[in-house]
């Protein structure tokens, strides 16, 4: 889990002289980065959860400073640390300023001129690298598990292990992806900063990681109906601070080792895949019916094949033709029959619906009226749909 501004000010407020003068309500919010910055027009190098820290030269009079505050609070930063005694004094931080942060949970925290901002920096640079490194090498372990790494999970399974992800425990994967079809380092940084900020905020058992473009999510020993709730959740929060990004989700099947969560996660994959070709915010894979079946599927030639048997020339008659022929008979199956329903569904009457599958039985020799027949059609369709033909 990355670290939060509370962890470093906590573990370094004697060290360094720290004192915390407003915001302290937003204590919690990711720390990613250290950014020592004097000029507010540096705001568009900014990614959002860095702790900015100001010597405030540039910032001499309360007006710029306030100014200066309020740019890091829209740039998403997680707080700043004021290093007063020579260009700003602790009087200058005046009662507008300290409003300016409660009312946004924005930390402030004032630290004296005798420490040296080098030697600040240089201790939360390493204690983020190292943090870094262990979030990293979770992963590392989770990915050997899912890509059947079987040479380094002696390994995963101990760092893993050390991490408090048991070997024998409840797990399962979600994936997430957004209607991109690629999606840039600084977008991947930004969203994944708003998610990790969920997960921490909520107090979540969540991994989280980028994998082959997709948001990766490992949930430890949460309840299925939990799970689906703080996707949604976070979808939604995602959503409102990208307007016009759309996202879809996948969540797999509970497993309980962490040799199974391959399992979870192909799952995961094909419930991605079947959300984002219905148009589904969330899908999961439990309540996917007949999907499941095609899923276990290896070979998807023979899938083909067998909508091919029995949809391909429908299909080439409607488009040479320009007719209605297969969607007619897919609405007849989907309809268990009922002619004024495909007509209701179709916006038809019902002689041309009655036309039409006399066309369909004759010309293609089908006969509808047979169980067997119907299934296999059926079949095919569902194998069109989850193919997404």
């Amino acid at each position: 889990m990355p670290l939060t501004l509370n962890e470093l000010y906590t573990q370094t407020k004697h060290q360094y002289h720290l004192s915390m003068i407003a915001g302290e309500t937003g204590i919690d919010h990711i720390m990613n980065w250290v950014y020592v910055s004097e000029d507010s027009s540096t705001h568009n190098f900014l990614k959002g959860g860095e702790l900015i820290i100001t010597t405030g030269i540039n910032c001499q009079d309360e007006a710029s400073l306030y100014d200066f505050i309020e740019t890091m609070i829209k740039s998403h930063t997680c707080g700043m640390i004021l290093n007063t005694g020579k260009y700003i004094l602790s009087e200058d931080i005046t009662d507008s300023i300290k409003a300016l942060c409660d009312k946004h949970n924005y930390p402030l925290i004032e630290m004296p001129w005798k420490v040296h901002i080098y030697d600040i920096t240089r201790n939360y640079y390493n204690k983020i690298f190292m943090d870094t490194q262990k979030d990293t090498s979770i992963t590392d372990a989770f990915l050997s598990f899912i890509e059947e790494d079987s040479l380094h999970h002696y390994d995963a399974l101990r760092i893993l292990e050390d991490n408090h992800f048991e070997k024998e425990d409840c797990y399962e994967i979600a994936l997430m992806k957004c209607n991109k079809k690629a999606i840039s380092d600084d977008l991947k940084l930004r969203l994944l900063f708003l998610m990790e900020s969920y997960i921490k905020l909520n107090d979540l058992d969540i991994h989280i990681a980028f994998y082959k473009n997709h948001f990766l999510f490992v949930f430890h020993d949460m309840e299925e109906e939990l799970i689906y709730n703080e996707i949604s959740s976070l979808i939604s929060t995602l959503e409102n601070s990208f307007k016009k990004m759309q996202i879809y989700a996948g969540i797999g099947s509970s497993v309980h080792t962490l040799r199974e969560i391959r399992v979870s996660y192909q799952r995961s994959l094909a419930a991605l895949v079947y959300a984002a070709n219905n148009g589904q915010e969330i899908a999961r894979f439990e309540e996917m019916g007949f999907f499941r079946i095609l899923h276990s599927v290896n070979d998807k030639n023979l899938l083909m094949a067998y909508h091919d048997e029995y949809l391909k020339n429908i299909e080439e008659y409607d488009e040479i033709h320009d007719t209605n022929y297969l969607e007619t008979l897919h609405q007849y199956l989907l309809c268990n029959g009922s002619i004024q329903h495909v007509a209701s569904n179709m916006f038809c009457h019902r002689n041309t619906i009655t036309y039409r599958m006399r066309v369909i039985e004759d010309h293609w020799d089908l006969k509808l009226d047979d169980t067997v027949e119907r299934f296999h059609l059926m079949t095919a369709f569902f194998i069109r749909d989850y193919l997404n033909l």
